[in-house]
């Protein structure tokens, strides 16, 4: 279970949920694949403003107003990709997980859509879902991989 802590500061409220990549892994495996890419998309989005935050330090208040203002993950690693601060093979780690999370996340299939892009090589509906957790499992270890490597990143390594 995520660690729940409830903060208040200046007015402001915030919930922070810490989860393990562990846990995110658990939950692929007992198939709530929508829950585990959300929850690692948002650790992603977490690790790319801290490194924001971190690589930016005269610019924090700018970086502050940007994370507050409907600013994405995907925008901060562009952003620190084109500055130099995130390397491409990172950076394209971050992108290929982002579309994978999209398609499971935005198509009416979930999860089935990244089988159901070679839909002549599955052969009945037990293939599909072997198929389709394959194909989300490995895209949801490719982002832990990343997310790993981020978490390098803002350590210092």
């Amino acid at each position: 279970m995520p660690q729940v802590r409830f903060t208040q500061k200046n007015g402001k409220h915030a919930i922070a949920l810490a989860y393990t990549t562990n846990e995110v892994k658990e939950l692929a495996q007992n198939g709530y694949f929508l829950e585990s890419f959300g929850r690692l998309d948002k650790m992603m989005d977490q690790a790319l403003y801290g490194l924001m935050h971190r690589q930016f330090k005269q610019a924090d208040d700018l970086v502050s107003a940007l994370v507050n203002d409907d600013f994405s993950g995907w925008q901060a690693a562009q952003i620190l990709h084109r500055s130099g601060h995130l390397e491409k093979p990172l950076y394209e780690k971050i992108r290929q997980f982002k579309q994978v999370r999209n398609t499971l996340t935005h198509d009416i299939y979930g999860h089935y859509a990244l089988a159901l892009k070679q839909p002549e090589q599955i052969k009945d509906e037990e293939d599909l879902q072997r198929k389709a957790d394959a194909k989300a499992n490995s895209a949801l270890d490719s982002g832990i991989a990343a997310f790993n490597e981020l978490m390098k990143e803002l350590k210092g390594r």
